[in-house]
């Protein structure tokens, strides 16, 4: 028997043996799926030294009165399968999402069942994985380190700045030269340190390298085992909603495939205790042309990942062989969708369910096309992983037409204002990184801080008036802009040098 309560719009299931005054601190071990070995714990161990896959935790002596360990607490951390550190806890109120009926969607599509939102961008930094980052920064201050690093296309980069800033650990954060502008400017807020790679993959290998040599920092990526643990309780918030009475299918955007491996070991957590009798069925999403991991999952010849949306569009998946044993196991499917189907969607969300969302998220509501021959009467839940206005590609999509209709589209001047003009004039007499813009900026009596600089630079860059044409320095990397040809022939029209 269960009570029932309303909190936030989702229903609570508490069972009356599920809470318990103290957390309880689990003895917990490492292991591989794949090659099924096993090691002590240590967050040092990332990945199997038997077959180079990611490891998982698993914990001793589970049972569901251990599910929910904390009364009153709304954080991932009242949940009891955690890696946790007695006096260590860095939170921000991540986790207890809104979740919620998609009446309008379910009317867009034809559905016989129903269509719920898990809608993660109402996290602390407006993405899923602030979950993950909250465990892991929890146990690696409590391992006495002072710097995390990671590589990421953004929304990874962006939670462990702000988390690492609260826990005062330094951050450095590799980001792609195409990185979403909003994200970038988050970290810069955040506090921190930017740095840009061309490659992922072969900057993911350099750092995990960097780290077996002993270098003095953390690496964090979305392979690792405690970043798993907390994204998993995306999991256990569903079981609290629909109870073991869970929707048939669950669809989550898929990138390196974390995300839809977590989920599973959630449910697969949930399913090992007896509080359900099965799994979710899994669908994971890609777009067309970008989709690695649906291209593996179905032994198909992949053209490699064009650049379409960021969080998404990965060559090289950490989580790959998860993800694909996620779906597999969970008797579940992968869809591709086009490109232009996923903006149609943002278009959908906005306009039906009042959702600003980004377009990794919007892949899921693009597959509901492919989806209701499968379902039929079925419910569906749709992980909507992050906030649209972090991402100015979303926005620009989402008001294009308006833009257009207003007379918007073209550059004017009261859009290039003094300062970004006095930008161009800086790049153009050889000022051409955002530190020494700085300077000639002051000189020319315009004060503004280095996050506003590369905003403006960022913006300039949107409108084709500047490009980044490479970087410069070797224990701190800078990048060099120069003018574009519309960019100097602007400069010329509105301030001739």
């Amino acid at each position: 028997a269960y009570d029932i309560d309303m909190i936030s719009g989702l229903k609570i299931f508490r069972s009356k043996s599920i809470y318990r005054l103290n957390p309880i601190y689990f003895k917990m071990k490492l292991y591989c799926i794949f090659c099924n070995k096993e090691f002590d714990f240590s967050i040092h161990k990332i990945r199997c030294e038997n077959c180079n896959q990611p490891l998982i935790v698993v914990y001793e002596g589970i049972n569901d009165g251990d599910f929910l360990v904390e009364i009153g607490s709304s954080s991932i951390w009242r949940f009891g399968w955690l890696p946790r550190l007695e006096g260590y806890r860095v939170s921000m109120g991540e986790g207890f999402t809104y979740l919620y009926s998609a009446d309008n969607l379910i009317k867009e599509f034809g559905f016989g069942g129903g269509i719920f939102i898990k809608d993660e961008s109402r996290n602390p930094t407006g993405s899923f994985v602030d979950r993950g980052v909250s465990v892991s920064i929890s146990n690696i201050l409590g391992h006495g380190f002072k710097r995390v690093v990671t590589v990421s296309p953004g929304n990874l980069g962006v939670s462990i700045s702000a988390y690492a800033s609260r826990a005062g650990l330094n951050s450095l954060i590799y980001l792609p030269k195409y990185v979403e502008k909003g994200k970038l400017y988050q970290i810069l807020m955040y506090g921190g340190d930017v740095e840009l790679y061309d490659d992922f993959g072969l900057m993911v290998m350099e750092i995990y390298r960097l780290h077996r040599e002993g270098r003095d920092f953390y690496p964090l990526l979305s392979d690792n085992p405690l970043y798993i643990e907390g994204v998993k309780t995306i999991a256990y918030e569903l079981y609290e909603y629909f109870g073991s009475n869970l929707p048939e299918f669950i669809v989550v955007p898929m990138g390196n495939g974390a995300l839809i491996y977590s989920i599973f070991k959630g449910f697969y957590e949930l399913l090992q205790v007896g509080l359900i009798e099965e799994v979710p069925k899994l669908v994971g999403v890609q777009i067309s042309g970008s989709s690695k991991i649906i291209d593996v999952l179905y032994g198909e010849e992949g053209a490699g990942s064009k650049l379409m949306a960021p969080e998404i569009s990965i060559n090289t998946p950490l989580n790959l062989s998860h993800a694909v044993y996620a779906i597999k196991e969970s008797s579940g499917l992968g869809i591709k969708v086009d490109y232009d189907e996923v903006v149609d969607a943002l278009r959908l969300a906005a306009s039906k369910e009042g959702l600003i969302i980004e377009l990794a998220a919007a892949s899921t509501i693009a597959a509901l096309r492919r989806l209701v021959d499968k379902v039929g009467s079925s419910d569906v839940v749709l992980i909507i992983t992050g906030h649209g206005l972090k991402d100015p590609v979303t926005v620009r999509e989402l008001t294009k037409s308006a833009r257009r209709r207003l007379g918007l589209e073209t550059i004017q001047r009261s859009v290039v204002g003094r300062t970004k003009v006095e930008i161009l004039r800086a790049i153009y007499d050889g000022y051409r990184y955002g530190y020494i813009i700085s300077k000639y900026l002051k000189s020319r009596g315009i004060s503004v801080s280095l996050p506003t600089i590369y905003q403006h630079l960022s913006e300039l860059e949107e409108l084709g008036l500047v490009k980044i044409s490479g970087s410069i320095g070797i224990s701190r990397r800078r990048t060099i802009y120069d003018l574009t040809e519309k960019g100097l022939a602007f400069l010329r029209i509105l301030s001739p040098p």
